[in-house]
């Protein structure tokens, strides 16, 4: 078997650093699974590509010091290093103190891959080579190791292989010393390319990766996924592979393993049809995109000014229900293939996309679009909701009334819409960036637009986009709202609606501690509803309009 190769809970990965990727004929890589008796073996290429892919490694490639991190982050890696020390440790160390480390940091872990036995732990480090290095962070008061990483290097460049945490002192930031230590040691010191802390996670839920970026400055390297599996693998993953979301709530372990091999065949697939996509073809679809009164209306209206855009009507077949001028959520795919789309230098649209399966349509078609997503704080979107809802005349009563009736309900979907734009690498804003930087900010999104703006260019943006103007001349501008849609455009104005329990309620829904008859009724009240409504929107666009007037 070739030596590129290592055994993974039964799978082939490459030990080779992704940016070499695996230069061996598939024929040998085939031989390899049969010779090994694994059940597949898995490899990418196209490493660090711009093409945004389903599948990434998380890597750090940035120097910095101390002084470049967050006020908070660096206060949390100050506080650490009070309470804990890093160092390099040997082969024994690790050996003598590691396990328990091990234990105590999987039990936190829904993982569906087996415990290794000590046994296994000691002869795992003991068979590795001299390219492996260690680390370990230890409790200053009793010298106790709480924390390792098992760390391989070729030339310059650094694996962290496996990191494991005892929770209990992770509420003394060793996360925060030991990433810290590292990076200085590996990208400052030692000038190495990058550290690399592992793919996209198939087999659990982590959010290891989402803390390395917002802390530590680390970045998803997007890369395309390869599978080969071994003949009785390839027969079980077709078999079952349409029934994958029956298998993933099948509360077995079997069932869950094999729920992750479908989940990682249905990565593959659709990396493979992202890349079949992917091409040079200009950016045509501008999507000014957002939760409900999150500031949606204020970037179109910023991006039409920068384009000095008036022709705004899509074609008949790819319009949205309501607005001639906003696309048909549904049709956006087959509008990126269409001859229409030529028809134009740019179209903009607004939108409130959330669904999986249109986000992952964006992906496909991402070297035709930009997609500029903007976010508020809750407390304020359900404020200007309750409003919105109170002018268009669908519900009656105080705030109170509404919070209990909808809002509680409302802020569950804003959270959920938040996460399912947390994957998606585009422009995001926050409605504040609009409000406290105006100017930096349609610098941000020109950047991001490729469109070179100047100083008379700016104002004039500002002074069309300003709240009064758009509430005076919203039809004008074809931005299709009344004049009582622009309310407001403050921030913080929640504080004078909001009392102590409406803020604990909302605390509780960020905390995902819904009831169970909260959860049934956000069911009942956005489920259904809104599967009922875009059933309508796809189907029958008349009746779609008709009912959203009144639900």
């Amino acid at each position: 078997m070739n030596n590129i190769w290592r055994s993974y809970h039964g799978a082939l990965i490459p030990w080779t650093p992704p940016h070499l990727g695996v230069n061996i004929l598939r024929d040998a890589i085939y031989a390899d699974i049969i010779k090994s008796k694994s059940y597949f073996a898995r490899w990418t290429k196209n490493f660090d590509t711009k093409t945004q892919s389903p599948f990434w490694y998380i890597i750090n490639d940035k120097k910095v010091d101390l002084e470049n991190y967050s006020v908070n982050t660096r206060s949390k890696i100050n506080r650490g290093f009070k309470k804990l020390t890093v160092k390099k440790v040997s082969k024994h160390e690790l050996i003598n103190e590691g396990y328990n480390v091990y234990l105590n940091a999987i039990k936190r872990y829904n993982v569906v891959l087996n415990k290794i036995s000590k046994k296994d732990f000691l002869d795992e480090i003991n068979n590795l080579n001299k390219d492996w290095e260690f680390w370990g962070v230890y409790n200053l008061s009793h010298n106790k190791m709480v924390a390792y990483s098992m760390n391989r290097i070729v030339d310059d460049y650094c694996d962290y292989s496996t990191i494991k945490f005892d929770p209990s002192y992770l509420k003394d930031y060793s996360s925060y010393v030991l990433y810290y230590s590292m990076n200085k040691y590996y990208l400052n010191d030692c000038n190495f390319s990058y550290v690399n802390n592992g793919t996209r996670s198939i087999s659990h839920q982590t959010n290891i990766h989402d803390f390395l970026i917002d802390k530590f400055f680390f970045r998803k390297a997007y890369c395309e996924m390869e599978i080969m599996y071994s003949p009785f693998f390839k027969f079980l993953v077709n078999t079952f592979y349409s029934f994958r979301s029956l298998i993933s709530i099948i509360p077995f372990d079997f069932f869950r393993k094999l729920y992750v091999v479908l989940y990682q065949e249905e990565i593959n697939k659709f990396c493979k049809l992202v890349f079949s996509k992917s091409n040079k073809d200009p950016v045509k679809l501008i999507l000014s995109n957002g939760n409900f009164k999150s500031g949606s209306t204020w970037v179109t209206a910023i991006v039409r000014e920068l384009y000095d855009y008036s022709d705004d009507t899509f074609p008949v077949t790819f319009q949205n229900p309501k607005y001639s001028n906003w696309i048909n959520r549904f049709k956006i795919g087959e509008f990126l293939e269409s001859s229409s789309l030529k028809s134009k230098k740019i179209w903009v649209s607004k939108s409130h996309i959330t669904e999986d399966i249109l986000i992952r349509e964006l992906l496909i078609y991402q070297h035709k679009t930009k997609i500029i997503n903007i976010d508020r704080e809750i407390k304020d979107v359900l404020v200007s909701h309750y409003y919105h809802l109170l002018n268009s005349k669908k519900i009656k009563g105080d705030f109170r009334s509404y919070f209990y009736k909808w809002g509680r309900y409302k802020a569950k979907q804003i959270i959920d819409y938040k996460l399912s734009w947390k994957d998606y690498d585009c422009l995001k804003l926050d409605y504040s960036e609009l409000h406290n930087s105006n100017k930096e900010t349609i610098l941000k999104i020109a950047d991001y637009l490729n469109v070179k703006l100047d100083d008379d260019k700016i104002c004039l943006i500002q002074k069309e986009t300003d709240i009064n103007n758009l509430r005076e001349n919203s039809k004008k501008k074809k931005l299709n709202e009344e004049g009582w849609f622009y309310r407001k455009g403050k921030m913080g104005d929640w504080k004078k609606h909001f009392d102590n329990k409406m803020i604990k309620k909302i605390t509780q829904i960020e905390s995902k501690k819904l009831s169970f008859y909260e959860s049934f009724m956000f069911y009942i009240k956005f489920t259904i509803r809104l599967r009922f409504k875009y059933f309508l929107y796809k189907n029958m666009p008349f009746l779609y309009v008709k009912f959203d007037k009144y639900f």
